[in-house]
């Protein structure tokens, strides 16, 4: 079966523009990962992540016409809001790992910091390395303590991930939101 062209990158003068829109995004080296822009050729490993069946957390599993549309919700938000979905990839050989967003869902509060993994590159300290480098870039635009980790309960990884990083759990923060089975971990002091 042929890619719905929507999923495939584009050519001549549309390449050029979305080259064009890609060269805003911010583009962060740490030691061993850049994150960067993200583009066509990165959705099918963002739709195997989304289909994945241990994602009931955030809305899960997907399937490739919803996985395309949280991709594009993602990647609009440089856009909209000037932050948005950055893909992580290998310094040494390219490979794309994952992904790492700061973001706002249609019902977030505030803007979340979050990230997900390829399973096969999960359980290395990507993900903490890329978290580290987009929390670095999300306080220097929003300001410390002005983005969230939004944290299922029961993804005990995703937590422990946020307190390597210094961030602590809000109370305040989770009772306005009334939602028991998510948790909100914040860097820096309140907003």
């Amino acid at each position: 079966m042929t890619a719905p062209r929507c999923s495939r990158a584009p050519e001549g003068a549309a390449a050029d523009m979305a080259r064009h829109h890609a060269a805003q995004v911010p583009v962060l080296d740490g030691a061993r990962l850049r994150l960067r822009a993200p583009r066509t050729e990165d959705l099918p490993a963002w739709t195997e992540i989304l289909m994945g069946a241990n994602l009931a957390h955030v809305g899960g599993p997907y399937d490739a016409e919803g996985a395309y549309e949280a991709f594009c919700t993602y990647a609009a938000g440089w856009l909209l809001h000037g932050h948005g979905l950055w893909s992580v990839e290998r310094l040494s050989d390219g490979a794309l790992l994952g992904f790492v967003h700061l973001g706002l869902e249609w019902d977030d509060v505030e803007p979340e910091l979050g990230w997900m993994f390829l399973p096969q590159h999960r359980g290395q300290g990507y993900a903490t390395e890329a978290a580290s480098l987009a929390r670095a870039h999300a306080a220097t635009l929003l300001g410390d303590g002005h983005f969230v980790f939004y944290i299922a309960a029961d993804n005990a990884h995703s937590a422990a991930l946020a307190q390597r990083l210094g961030a602590h759990r809000d109370p305040r923060a989770e009772a306005a939101i009334g939602e028991p089975e998510l948790e909100v971990w914040r860097h820096g002091g309140q907003p």
